[in-house]
């Protein structure tokens, strides 16, 4: 199978090289090639092209491996010469939208389009990192992947866009527990007592991911007042220690609106479900804007 990849970054060569001994032909594009991708392409004896659409024209698979603010015009470029049939690969991190134009562009020319995210760190587990997909191209694409041992998980009735939306709502939560983490856990270090915290912690390990975190949004919309009071003490003690603190003041505010709100449009029920939790939340949210 004839693969050209759009993008010989690191993302791009991860693929190349293993898609490369599986015995696939491998057509490499970039503007500006690296080094590393030069060094690749003379060890295969392989030419880097610089035209997307020329090299589009005859394979039967186009990976784009580009950064996500170029991701539609690269797609167009390639989707303008792509044969009927063939594979378009988006893993790009692009905004979602642009990725469902593009998929419906693919769809009007009869091509094969599918939006696969990263979900880890490729520089650490390279083709073994986790990958989302969707899109109607997502069986095709998890056989290719599947020959050089890479994950493809597929989002269940999912559309081109919807793994990169879901990568982007990863990132959200993954970064902003990051961040959580570093301010809470600098603060118990300071104090000596990290693995007391470690302790105190492990009672989330007793439910599932999913269970704690619809707990804490049903509950959320119950107990934001009391939560409130906590957080602002929390923030006291860790100003008062001389601590960095970046992440709480974000949090209060949360807390500040949700509670407000409670005061003047309580829920009519002390037990929500979660579909309640969410509607009161989105109702809100539009009050509050």
């Amino acid at each position: 199978m004839k693969i050209g990849i759009v993008g010989a970054g690191e993302v791009g060569l991860t693929y190349a090289r293993p898609w490369s001994v599986a015995g696939h032909e491998i057509i490499l594009c970039d503007l500006k090639p690296s080094a590393t991708a030069k060094a690749f392409a003379a060890e295969r004896g392989l030419e880097i092209a610089t035209s997307v659409a020329a090299i589009a024209a005859d394979c039967d698979v186009v990976v784009s491996c580009v950064f996500g603010t170029v991701s539609l015009a690269v797609a167009e470029q390639a989707l303008a010469t792509m044969r009927k049939n063939a594979l378009y690969i988006d893993m790009t991190t692009a905004d979602p939208a642009q990725i469902r134009i593009a998929a419906e562009q693919a769809a009007q020319s009869g091509i094969v389009y599918v939006d696969v995210a990263i979900l880890g760190a490729i520089a650490l587990t390279h083709e073994k990192t986790n990958l989302l997909g969707a899109g109607v191209g997502i069986d095709r694409a998890q056989s290719l992947f599947a020959c050089i041992g890479a994950p493809l998980k597929s989002v269940e009735g999912g559309a081109a866009g919807d793994a990169a939306a879901l990568k982007i709502l990863r990132s959200v939560f993954t970064k902003g527990l990051e961040a959580l983490t570093i301010e809470c856990f600098m603060a118990a270090e300071k104090q000596g007592i990290t693995d007391k915290l470690h302790d105190a912690l492990s009672d989330i390990d007793q439910a599932s991911l999913r269970d704690f975190l619809g707990a804490l949004i049903r509950t959320h919309v119950i107990h934001a007042p009391r939560r409130l009071k906590e957080v602002e003490e929390a923030e006291r003690q860790l100003r008062a220690a001389d601590m960095p603190v970046s992440v709480l003041p974000g949090v209060k505010e949360l807390f500040q609106r949700t509670a407000g709100q409670i005061a003047s449009s309580p829920l009519d029920t002390t037990a929500p479900t979660l579909e309640q939790a969410f509607e009161w939340l989105f109702k809100a949210n539009e009050i509050n804007r």
